[in-house]
């Protein structure tokens, strides 16, 4: 970058900063003045309190607009995030099943960064699980999908039953069926081969990839994902993943099962090109160059044009593979 080219950089980023400057100072004057207003508008009724900080007042006045108090957990998360007294007041707005569901809604992502602060949070940790707890049963489903999520990341043993059961038909699924599979699958070890494998037959496109990724981690499900592998008839993406998958949990019978595929002429181009770069790259590269029943039937690929971009994989393997 020249110097000149430097200089103009650096007032460009110079500029952005003041007006960002500018446009927080006149935030803030104006948060105090719709706090001034709401506390004038109270004080026939209640009795606030004199000292109360603008923010504080303008988020907790159910009465004002949804986006005017949606305004200040966006514009001062990170400073709200990090106060003993907000956080507290986070937690009363989520679990008012009265108030603005929009307001929820953001004061729950605003404790999900806060809670990332450990130390500073622990002390509010309890109070956060109960909340979290009392969301799953909540009637706006994006609160319910959000605690839900959060609880099954944490593997709670509360939040993954209640999705069990409800799997089974015996309650109340508080989200989607694929999505209850997913979640229950971030935790292996729970026994959830059945419930990706009925995922895999009846899920959208996305759910099914992930019923496949998943399966990696259980050993019975392998005879299942060399299937999906070999399926022709099965989706490029669905078949990829199966490949990772089963890479993963058993590398040698995907070595044989990515050798066939990827000289089957009759075969995805993809699929092929996907194989031979996973036997190029990844795994014991030494024992597939010694197969030379399999170098031959690459020799064959890599002149084949009616798949070039399998036919160019081949012979970038063939190149690098060891020297006669």
């Amino acid at each position: 970058m020249s110097e000149r080219a430097a200089e103009d950089l650096a007032e460009k980023l110079q500029r952005e900063v003041a007006e960002a400057q500018a446009a927080h100072s006149q935030y803030l004057s104006e948060l105090a003045a719709t706090a001034a207003a709401s506390r004038a508008a109270r004080s026939a009724e209640a009795h606030p309190e004199p000292d109360e900080e603008p923010a504080m007042t303008v988020l907790t006045d159910t009465s004002l607009p949804e986006e005017t108090r949606v305004q200040v957990l966006r514009q001062l998360a990170s400073s709200i995030s990090r106060r003993d007294e907000y956080i507290e007041a986070l937690l009363a707005i989520v679990r008012d099943r009265g108030d603005s569901s929009g307001v929820r809604e953001n004061a729950l992502r605003v404790l999900g960064s806060a809670a990332f602060q450990v130390d500073r949070f622990t002390p509010h940790q309890q109070a956060y699980e109960d909340a979290l707890h009392d969301l799953v049963a909540d009637p706006v489903p994006a609160l319910r999908e959000a605690a839900v999520g959060i609880l099954a990341q944490r593997h709670d043993p509360v939040v993954q039953e209640t999705l069990l059961q409800g799997l089974r038909g015996e309650g109340p699924l508080p989200v989607e069926r694929e999505r209850a599979i997913l979640l229950l699958a971030e935790d292996d070890h729970l026994d959830n081969l059945p419930w990706l494998q009925d995922l895999y037959r009846s899920g959208s496109e996305d759910a099914r990839e992930q019923a496949v990724r998943f399966m990696g981690s259980y050993p019975a499900a392998q005879t299942t994902l060399e299937g999906i592998l070999r399926d022709k008839s099965e989706s490029t993406g669905v078949r990829q993943q199966s490949g990772a998958a089963l890479r993963y949990l058993a590398p040698d019978r995907f070595e044989e099962v990515a050798k066939d595929i990827s000289t089957d002429t009759t075969d995805d181009p993809e699929v092929r090109t996907a194989s031979l770069r996973a036997l190029q790259h990844l795994g014991d590269t030494a024992r597939v160059y010694a197969d030379t029943d399999f170098v031959n039937r690459v020799r064959d690929v890599s002149s084949d044009e009616s798949a070039p971009q399998v036919a160019e994989v081949a012979r970038d393997l063939l190149e690098q593979g060891p020297n006669p």
